[in-house]
């Protein structure tokens, strides 16, 4: 094995099409390896500019006309076109996602995974119900009978596996009967000022699709009268602007710019979430304005979450339950500046220097 100076890495994932939680892992791995290539299914340069410098290496999905626009409808395509890279004369390769794990490595190569979860629609994980209800659905679950057997498979080409949670971790174990090391994903909590104001307001951020359930944050605000601002755009947001247009207190405020959103949860009582996540990365971004979190208590959002340091559980997904955890919530006594020192912990020097360790210490 060369020395540490000398390993020669590669960094590949799943797809370049838009940035986001996925694609926070990947710019912070490119900032510690800057010359090592970038390898995935499909790459628009436009909607990532902050890999500009890089050198990206598509897969031969991106010669498929129209492919980039509807990245999702490739999905099916994805694992042999990632089987056909060729990763001959690299020492360590680090793969992000589900499907990037796939690669064939040589011997003599280290393959490590940071896993963000297993593919959520083809295992139904964290209420992921996609693939449920809808007129093609019997062609869906067909398609992902085929990729549950590809993706446990494929695991096996993994030499070690990093999961971005403790849940992750689980589903891991589960899925996959492979071990991991938790990482927690990098997060930019010094863009975020530590506020000990706050209005009389709840607030969600997040995309407006329905497994992340903001139908029931919105019905508890509705029923207990309490006053909500959403933040964010998708498929639900008109019918959940229909279920509350009698309720004056609920305010839809669209897609926001980043300035914008840190006012609001700079301003806001708490942050309500209420999903099951992989790991969850805007309850974190609140925390490190000093707000605490009101929660369900199952997914990544509790390895963050600390009830009665950060913030409140809710047990079951519905209106009740958050509605009870709010009364709760309204009595107890929260500490911005410990809110915001316990967020300093999901940093990204910190993702760094442990996945350097990682990396370096052991290759």
């Amino acid at each position: 094995m060369p020395t540490k100076k000398s390993l020669k890495i590669a960094i590949v994932h799943d797809w370049l099409t838009g940035f986001a939680g996925g694609e926070q892992v990947i710019l912070a791995l490119h900032t510690m390896y800057p010359d090592a290539p970038i390898f995935t299914s499909l790459y628009s340069p436009a909607k990532v500019p902050q890999f500009a410098k890089a050198t990206v290496i598509p897969s031969y999905l991106q010669k498929i006309p129209g492919l980039i626009q509807k990245d999702k409808l490739a999905i099916p395509l994805m694992p042999a076109a990632f089987e056909a890279f060729d990763f001959k004369g690299f020492d360590v390769i680090i793969s992000s996602g589900a499907l990037s794990k796939g690669i064939i490595t040589h011997p003599g190569q280290r393959h490590i995974n940071y896993c963000h979860t297993p593919i959520r629609y083809i295992w139904n994980l964290g209420g992921d119900n996609r693939n449920k209800g809808k007129w093609d659905s019997w062609l869906r679950e067909r398609e992902a009978h085929k990729m549950r057997i590809w993706d446990v498979v494929s695991s096996e080409r993994v030499d070690e596996f990093v999961a971005n949670s403790k849940t992750v971790q689980s589903r891991i174990k589960k899925i996959y009967r492979r071990d991991s090391t938790v990482i927690y994903p990098p997060i930019e909590v010094g863009r975020f000022e530590l506020s000990t104001i706050s209005d009389d307001y709840y607030l969600v951020v997040g995309r407006l699709v329905s497994y992340k359930r903001p139908d029931l944050i919105i019905d508890a605000c509705i029923k207990s009268g309490r006053k909500l601002k959403v933040v964010g755009i998708g498929p639900e947001e008109e019918s959940l602007k229909l279920r509350a247009k009698n309720s004056p207190q609920i305010e839809f405020l669209g897609r926001v710019s980043d300035a914008e959103r840190n006012v609001l949860y700079a301003n806001a009582k708490a942050f309500i979430f209420a999903s099951e996540e992989d790991f969850g990365i805007v309850p974190v971004e609140a925390m490190a304005c000093g707000k605490p979190v009101i929660c369900y208590s199952v997914g990544g959002q509790t390895d963050s979450v600390i009830e009665g340091l950060s913030g409140v559980y809710f047990t079951e997904q519905t209106p009740d339950s958050i509605i009870e955890a709010i009364e709760k919530f309204e009595h107890l006594s929260f500490d911005p500046v410990k809110i915001h020192a316990h967020a300093q912990q999901f940093s990204t020097s910190t993702f760094q220097d442990k996945m350097r360790a990682l990396i370096e210490f052991q290759s």
